[in-house]
Order: structure tokens, then C-alpha cells, then sequence
């Protein structure tokens, strides 16, 4: 059996949901995610700047089919950013394998790496959440990666989002992932 170990790191200003993402992709994949019959074990740490809305915030993931000793992401093998202060706070801490995706409209620079552009804060406003960016972007990764299943997302997501949000959050997870799958239709 194939031993799977991948990290993501989520990158952007403090109130875009940047922790919230990370926690969702990690709750996702060890409650609700099976790979051929064996549980996934995942971690979240997080990390934001002095004031919690305008600063760079991160939230790594680590996902694994085996217990994780070591919570830290160094190198990601995925990088999701949505807003050009983040990228670049954390572009030179990916490798040549490190698959970027980026928020269209919040990041200006385009890395010399494998990326995706995705319309995540314009697709937010349209579905009326401009705050639901984060869980487009969730979506597309979770499409580009097949990390996890878009289910085990949105299971994670309607077991600890408010009643309100929660549609909100739903479209945009499903919304993200059509994207990614659009992208990858055209690349």
C-alpha cells in the first residue's frame, strides 16, 4: 500500500477565514475521509500577525495515513494564497514541486511554479458571502489535490459553521471545487 503524506499551507490577511480553512480541511480529513478502508490522521497549526484582521495569516495542514509526529509544515506541497501581502510573506518557502493556487483578484505576482488562478473573492460575492472566499479556495484544492472528498468538507464544514453561514459556506465549497475542475478541464 502507498504511503500518503501531503502538507498545505493556507496563506492570506487576518479575517479572511485563512484558520477556519485549515481547520475544516483538517476535521475533514481525520472524521469523515477513508482511503481504501484506513482512517486519515491529520494536524492544524496556525499562525497570524499582532492584530487578527490586516496582518498575514497562515494555517498549515498536515494530512497522513499514518500517525503525525512532527505538526510543522516546512515545504507545502500545496499553497493557497489570497492575498498578494501573504504571497509575498510565503512564496520562498515552497520548492519546485509546490502546486500554487491563488486567489485571482487578491494576488497580483504569479509564481514560476505550477498554479492555479482561481476567481475565489469574485465567486464569493456573486453566491452573496464576500467572507466565503476562503471555502472556494477550499474547493478548489480539494479538486486540484483529491486530497479529500468535497462530502468530508462539507460534512466538516455543517458540523462547525454558525446556521447562517452554512449554506453560504456549502455553495462556496462546491463552487470552488466546479472551479478547480475547470481549470484543470482547460489546462
Amino acid at each position: 500500500m502507498v504511503r500518503m503524506k501531503t502538507s498545505v499551507r493556507f496563506a492570506g490577511m487576518g479575517g479572511q477565514g485563512i484558520i477556519f480553512a485549515g481547520i475544516v480541511l483538517a476535521r475533514a480529513a481525520s472524521l469523515y475521509e477513508r482511503r481504501e478502508g484506513r482512517e486519515l490522521f491529520a494536524i492544524q497549526t496556525q499562525s497570524y500577525g499582532p492584530a487578527a484582521r490586516g496582518e498575514s495569516s497562515k494555517s498549515d495542514v498536515v494530512i497522513s495515513d499514518n500517525p503525525i509526529f512532527f505538526p510543522f509544515v516546512e515545504r507545502p506541497d500545496f499553497l493557497v494564497v489570497i492575498s498578494q501581502p501573504a504571497y509575498e510573506k510565503f512564496i520562498d518557502e515552497v520548492t519546485p514541486s509546490t502546486i500554487v493556487i491563488l486567489d485571482e483578484e487578491g494576488v497580483e505576482d504569479r509564481p514560476d511554479l505550477t498554479y492555479f488562478d482561481i476567481p475565489a473573492i469574485r465567486r464569493a460575492k456573486e453566491i452573496g458571502s464576500q467572507g466565503a472566499a476562503n471555502m472556494v479556495m477550499l474547493g478548489a484544492l480539494i479538486q486540484i489535490s483529491g486530497i479529500i472528498s468535497i462530502e468530508a468538507a462539507i460534512r466538516a464544514v455543517s458540523d462547525m459553521g454558525h446556521v447562517g453561514a452554512l449554506e453560504d459556506n456549502e455553495r462556496a465549497l462546491r463552487e470552488g471545487f466546479r472551479q478547480g475542475k475547470v481549470f484543470q478541464a482547460e489546462g
